[in-house]
């Protein structure tokens, strides 16, 4: 007990001290000159007139569907020459371009090119908006095409290192679990919108993290409850709530993967929690911070807003919100991905049972009652949960109304059914091939 205090609250302490370094990080990004920024966006004109706030690139599939409304709200927030206050303010304020009666992407481009002209501005400081670091450094020196291609470079490189790391690392057999659940949230709605980015990038990084020093955190005491705290901390600090849970489910089914440990259950669980704390701290601490050292009461605002969107939503039943999220899913396409997905998970254990290469099939599976076979599959259960848990849980003031984002968490439970696919098929065909 006292062991597990302790290392709780050492998770909690580096939460506080990556969030201030991070604060400081966001402010020292309002110290940059932003003309450069500004007529980088100018320079995107074209582009912004030509496209649709809510860009739905295959009609009636809504993960195509973008939000560049909320994205374009950071793109003014980063070219914003005239918010008031000191660099902290404007860091906490996060004041952007936003003129009535303009869409606002073309209340952005507007001002971009002519930041004399009528404009209006407004606030949005209930997220921490941490990426808009990321675009004021870009757009020091890139428009937003430029902007778009590079994470598009970026992206594809992360997945395809993810892949060769699974290779070197004998999870071959687990590539199709894993590129079925990328698939499933949609790369590349991801490579289109930097604001989807902040939650899609980290998510993939940590992955890496798991796959290169894995064992390095295995000898830290408590190590894998300070990586999944740390890690739900920097998506807090990045993202807006567009579908922050798969950087809790998918990198938690790697780390499935990964540990050797019996007690599957309780480390997913504890591991959950502490990605929690360190997302829910990290959120918190922005409303502390600014209700402290300014003149807004930021915590006041927060309980405000939550009230007016459970309101506004009331009318959705917990059925509706559900099935509204699972909706986008429920297509013949998404049928024959994830039909095509098992028939590969099938196809695969046939081959690793003739050919003996699998470290799963190898394991000795005496019988179906297995302490360490059922513990996984638990585990894997309980991941398939965490969908259920985020659309629940954050109510229909997010998930009702954003469905066209939240809907993303999602990919976890078709990952983990995929997951307990394939070890029932190893159990399967590893006492077909006894007998």
């Amino acid at each position: 007990m006292k062991k597990g205090l302790t290392i709780l609250t050492k998770a909690i302490l580096l939460v506080i001290a990556l969030t201030i370094i991070n604060c400081i990080l966001l402010v020292l990004a309002f110290c940059l000159p932003t003309g450069p920024m500004r007529r980088h966006v100018a320079e995107s004109h074209y582009l912004i007139e030509g496209e649709d706030p809510y860009l739905e690139w295959i009609w009636g599939y809504a993960n195509t569907r973008v939000d560049f409304w909320s994205e374009f709200s950071e793109y003014g927030m980063a070219i914003n020459e005239d918010s008031e206050g000191s660099a902290f303010e404007q860091a906490m304020m996060m004041r952007f371009i936003d003129t009535n009666g303009m869409e606002r992407d073309a209340s952005v481009d507007s001002y971009a090119y002519d930041p004399s002209a009528y404009f209006e501005q407004n606030i949005y400081p209930r997220y921490w908006n941490g990426i808009v670091i990321f675009y004021k450094l870009l757009l020091l020196f890139f428009n937003i095409s430029n902007i778009r291609m590079l994470n598009m470079f970026l992206q594809i490189s992360l997945l395809a290192f993810i892949v060769y790391l699974m290779t070197k690392k004998g999870y071959d057999r687990h590539i199709i679990p894993f590129i079925t659940a990328i698939l499933f949230i949609n790369p590349v709605t991801m490579l289109l919108s930097l604001k989807f980015s902040s939650e899609y990038v980290p998510m993939l990084l940590s992955i890496i993290l798991i796959l290169t020093i894995g064992d390095r955190i295995d000898r830290i005491q408590g190590g894998w409850y300070y990586f999944f705290a740390l890690t739900g901390s920097v998506i807090s600090f990045l993202c807006m709530l567009s579908f922050p849970g798969i950087g809790l489910g998918i990198p938690l089914v790697f780390y499935l993967w990964h540990t050797k440990e019996a007690n599957m259950v309780r480390n997913i669980v504890v591991n959950s929690i502490s990605w929690g704390i360190g997302y829910a701290i990290t959120w918190v601490m922005k409303w502390v911070i600014c209700t402290l050292f300014t003149d807004y009461n930021l915590i006041e605002d927060v309980i405000s807003r939550i009230g007016l969107y459970e309101k506004e939503a009331s009318d959705a039943t917990l059925m509706e919100r559900l099935s509204v999220n699972l909706w986008p899913y429920l297509t013949s396409v998404h049928a024959v991905l994830f039909l095509a997905a098992v028939i590969f998970i099938l196809l695969g254990t046939i081959y690793s049972l003739k050919k003996n290469s699998s470290s799963v099939v190898q394991m000795n599976y005496n019988s179906t009652s297995s302490p360490k076979v059922l513990d996984r599959l638990a585990g894997y259960f309980l991941v398939l949960l965490i969908p259920f848990a985020f659309i629940i849980g954050l109510g229909n003031g997010y998930a009702y109304f954003h469905y066209y984002m939240a809907h993303r968490h999602f990919a976890i439970a078709v990952m983990a059914l995929l997951c307990m696919i394939e070890v029932s098929m190893d159990i399967i065909f590893s006492k077909s091939r006894k007998s």
